[in-house]
């Protein structure tokens, strides 16, 4: 014999239907927290608690030109240590990306030059002159949390 849990009852062309769930459903239930090596919040969400409204985590910045793989050489964002806005979100605020979002892969300084790598993505390319609004970036590292946020008793 076998026992199973009544998950749903449904009323259907005037008869119930009942949708059984066996004892091992219950191991695919999320129960707790996961514990991992990085952290699972998301850099400013409410378990977090970094708000990024604060000028030192936002800068406002502009396309000097485009390289090769979409790379964009920047101004805006002298204010800021390199690597900075790496895994940031970029909010493009004029050009044909307006109102687009997308997060950064890498933000570089080469010499005098502010390189920004966003994830690739279709679409319609930055051009010189559009501008963007950018928040910084977290790797999930403790490291990160202690020395970039001073976060760490919400590291998660």
């Amino acid at each position: 014999m076998q026992s199973a849990t009544i998950a749903e009852i449904k009323r259907t062309d005037g008869a119930f239907v009942a949708t059984l769930e066996s004892f091992g459903r219950s191991f695919d239930q999320v129960r707790g927290r996961l514990i991992r090596r990085t952290c699972d919040a998301e850099l400013g969400d409410a378990r977090c608690t970094i708000d990024l409204s604060a000028a030192a985590y936002r800068a406002s910045g502009a396309v000097v030109s485009v390289e090769a793989g979409g790379r964009l050489q920047v101004t805006g964002l002298e204010g800021h240590a390199a690597g900075w806005f790496a895994n940031g979100m970029l909010s493009w605020t004029t050009g044909a990306r307006a109102g687009s979002i997308e997060r950064l892969l890498d933000d570089l300084k080469e010499g005098n030059v502010r390189l920004l790598t966003p994830w690739p993505r279709n679409g319609p390319a930055a051009q010189a002159g559009d501008t963007f609004e950018i928040v910084a970036g977290c790797d999930k590292s403790f490291t990160t949390c202690r020395a970039k946020f001073d976060n760490m008793l919400n590291f998660r």
